[in-house]
């Protein structure tokens, strides 16, 4: 399925005719829905939402835990902290902090994106947009790496392919795929994209709908991590039987698949892998659990 994407600017006038509030990122309450389309690979579309979780600490920091599903595999990304002095977001993988997003940019301006990313944003214009009857600050931006571009509303993020994480996303992927923003939703607020999302927020209409998996499970240990080599999972104190194991990158690549039927302790040699986060994902036959671990170097 083949969808033209667009952005739809209700009201758009010049940037120093904006309103001088700041509209903070939601704490609560909020997903960011969009969909995958035209993939190489099974199942070809899906849909994806990023939505908030708990509030942890970190680095004496408080952080909003950010919670993704696609393909049905719902699993912690990293978490986000906003500076609402500097006007910004910061996004941490619990390996590093990055800047998401600036709200405090001028036209000409650059966010730049270290490791393992490699380029920068520029300001190309700022409007402003109607959202629920609040003008709202919305900033377009052009990437150094592809020149693609990219839209961002105060309060929202980016409502353009990936949506939230679309700054530290690819612009090309390696399964031919391409992304679409569908809307966002918090409490009463919504924006929607209504050229490629029908209905509700999230999305009615889709192809794909997604399932609802048991995500958390302490029975289950997973150890060391973070790991540099090795993992050990432990289902001794799980009775539920168990008979697939599968990794997934934080992308949702699949990466290893292992039949673990009538196993309590399995080693895992990720040393090939990449630093970052991973879901670690096992099916059972009337039961779905994912469990996260950090892939040091």
């Amino acid at each position: 399925m083949k969808k033209i994407m667009t952005i739809l600017i209700i009201t758009c006038i010049t940037s120093n005719l904006f309103s001088q509030d700041y509209f903070k990122f939601p704490t609560s309450n909020a997903l960011w829905n969009y969909i995958i389309v035209e993939s190489m690979t099974y199942p070809y579309e899906w849909t994806g939402i990023d939505s908030l979780g708990q509030e942890i600490t970190i680095e004496n920091h408080q952080y909003i835990e950010i919670y993704s599903v696609g393909l049905g595999n719902p699993y912690v990304v990293g978490a986000i902290r906003e500076d609402t002095i500097l006007k910004k977001i910061y996004f941490h993988n619990f390996i590093n902090e990055i800047v998401l997003y600036d709200f405090d940019v001028n036209i000409g301006d650059t966010v730049f994106y270290g490791e393992p990313y490699n380029y920068y944003k520029t300001v190309e214009d700022i409007y402003s947009v109607n959202v629920n009857g609040q003008q709202r600050k919305m900033i377009y931006l052009i990437n150094s790496l592809y020149s693609l571009v990219d839209y961002w509303i105060e309060g929202i993020g980016s409502v353009y392919r990936y949506g939230l994480f679309y700054p530290i996303m690819p612009d090309i992927v390696l399964d031919g795929s391409t992304p679409y923003f569908g809307c966002f939703t918090h409490d009463s607020i919504s924006y929607i994209n209504d050229s490629t999302c029908y209905g509700t927020c999230p999305c009615t209409g889709w192809l794909v709908s997604i399932n609802e998996v048991e995500g958390k499970d302490s029975r289950i240990k997973i150890y060391p991590n973070p790991t540099k080599n090795n993992i050990t999972l432990d289902l001794t104190r799980r009775k539920s039987d168990y008979n697939l194991l599968e990794i997934y990158s934080c992308t949702g690549k699949l990466l290893l698949t292992k039949n673990i039927k009538l196993k309590e302790i399995i080693n895992l040699n990720v040393s090939s892998f990449f630093k970052g986060i991973y879901l670690l994902k096992l099916t059972g036959e009337n039961t779905v659990t994912m469990k996260k671990f950090v892939k040091k170097k």
